[in-house]
């Protein structure tokens, strides 16, 4: 593989989602199997179609100025105090040359070795977080290798176990070329992002490779799926666009076949 890798973009649909996450073993039949699904809209009585329990939730939107404004912001204050209950999560950091801190950075690596990327891979880094953060069932293979071997990991350094993941990189490569619409370009750049939102100890934790850490949104007081569309909602308006998507990662029943 090469010193900088880029892989075309994920399709934001639940059949791409299935297909990668099947292929690296995450059951997907029922009635122990779990299958990505499209969340149709923010209403409740929309929401009340997601077959519950949701494991996580997938954010799918575009990149904005107002939204990086906001997350440098964050992640300043990320830096200074830190963040609580988040030291055991499985997180893997995605950080573009351009995002890379300057060298008096206050606690910050700036080895540009423990930098790298996979361009265009956010999709795969959301499916990463999702997976590697719930308890779905998942069989022993590549998927299951590589989150044992982050264990003992920085994000920094787990990004690195990707970028050397070979099969990884096939996966994502047959599901990126296997789409709905047509792919792009491998050269071509994207402003839409992927998130993940997963529960952790009772908390409602925001995965995004771009992110200093997981963002902690606190205790979940309605339920995953009701308190992700509180931040969803906050994001809509601070990118004042309707270009998003929201898939749920929730029990798979016969229903999906």
């Amino acid at each position: 593989m090469m010193d900088d890798p880029r892989w075309l973009p994920l399709e934001s649909n639940p059949e791409s989602f299935n297909r990668w996450s099947a292929s690296l073993g995450l059951d997907t039949s029922p009635p122990n199997g779990y299958r990505f699904a499209d969340i149709w809209g923010l209403d409740p009585d929309l929401l009340a179609f997601v077959k519950q329990p949701v494991k996580a939730v997938l954010m799918l939107f575009p990149v904005t100025q107002a939204y990086e404004d906001m997350r440098k912001q964050q992640d300043e204050e990320i830096l200074e105090h830190g963040v609580e209950g988040v030291q055991d999560i499985i997180y893997f950091k995605q950080t573009s040359a351009v995002d890379l801190p300057s060298p008096s950075a206050r606690n910050v690596t700036t080895d540009r070795n423990l930098f790298q990327t996979v361009a265009n891979a956010c999709g795969t880094f959301a499916l990463l977080h999702t997976l590697a953060n719930t308890d779905v069932p998942i069989a022993e293979g590549p998927l299951t290798e590589l989150f044992s071997r982050c264990k003992d990991k920085t994000p920094l350094e787990r990004a690195q176990l990707l970028t050397q993941s070979n099969e990884l990189e096939r996966v994502h490569e047959e599901t990126a070329q296997t789409g709905q619409t047509a792919a792009p370009a491998l050269e071509a750049d994207t402003d839409l992002h992927f998130v993940s939102f997963v529960e952790h100890k009772g908390c409602l934790i925001e995965l995004d490779g771009r992110r200093n850490s997981p963002v902690n949104h606190g205790e979940i007081k309605e339920g995953l799926l009701e308190d992700t569309v509180a931040v969803v909602k906050r994001i809509i308006e601070l990118t004042q666009s309707i270009q998003f998507n929201l898939v749920a990662l929730s029990p798979a029943s016969d229903e999906d076949e």
